[in-house]
C-alpha cells in the first residue's frame, strides 16, 4: 500500500510526457531507479559546465543578497554532483584504514585540477576536443589530457 502511494506521488510529480515511460513500473525503487539513471548522471560534462559558471559568474547589476544566492546555488548544485567521500570503515585514523578514503580525496583534488585546465582553454581552438576529453570515463589525469590537447594541435597545425 505504502509503495503504490509514492509511486503515485512520483507519477503525478513528473512531467506528463514522461508518464508513458514510467506507466509500468511496480515498485517505487524500480521506478526511482529508472529516473536516477536517466536524469541523474553528471558526469564530467555537467560537472565541467557547472564550474564553469561558477567561475565566470560575477555580481553586475544584481543585489549582493540576489548575486550570493544564486552562487550558493550554484555551489549546491556542484556540491549535489560532486560528494566529497566519508569515511566508511571508522578506522581512517589509523594507518590500516580499509575505505581509503584519504586516495579518493587524492583522486579528487586532481580532478579539479583537471578541470580547472579545461576550463582555461581556449574555447575557439579546443571545445571539440574538450569536450572528447569529458566524455572520457573516468577523467584522465592532467598530465593525459595536456598530452592528448597537445597532440591533438600538432596534428591540426
Amino acid at each position: 500500500m505504502v509503495n503504490s502511494m509514492v509511486c503515485s506521488w512520483l507519477f503525478n510529480g513528473i512531467e506528463r510526457k514522461l508518464r508513458p515511460s514510467l506507466a509500468y513500473v511496480e515498485t517505487t525503487k524500480a521506478m526511482w531507479e529508472d529516473l536516477r539513471k536517466r536524469y541523474g548522471v553528471a558526469g564530467a560534462p555537467k560537472i565541467y559546465q557547472l564550474k564553469a559558471n561558477i567561475s565566470k559568474y560575477r555580481q553586475g547589476g544584481m543585489s549582493i543578497v540576489g548575486f550570493y544566492s544564486k552562487l550558493r546555488g550554484l555551489s549546491s548544485e556542484l556540491d549535489n554532483h560532486v560528494k566529497i567521500p566519508q569515511c566508511m570503515c571508522g578506522g581512517c585514523a589509523c594507518k590500516g584504514s580499509k575505505c581509503n578514503i584519504a586516495s579518493t580525496i587524492v583522486v579528487m583534488v586532481e580532478a579539479n585540477k583537471a578541470y580547472q585546465f579545461l576550463l582555461g582553454l581556449n574555447d575557439d581552438l579546443y571545445s571539440q576536443i574538450r569536450g572528447q576529453i569529458q566524455a572520457l570515463e573516468p577523467l584522465p589525469s592532467l598530465e593525459k589530457i595536456f598530452n592528448i590537447v597537445t597532440h591533438d594541435r600538432s596534428t591540426r597545425s
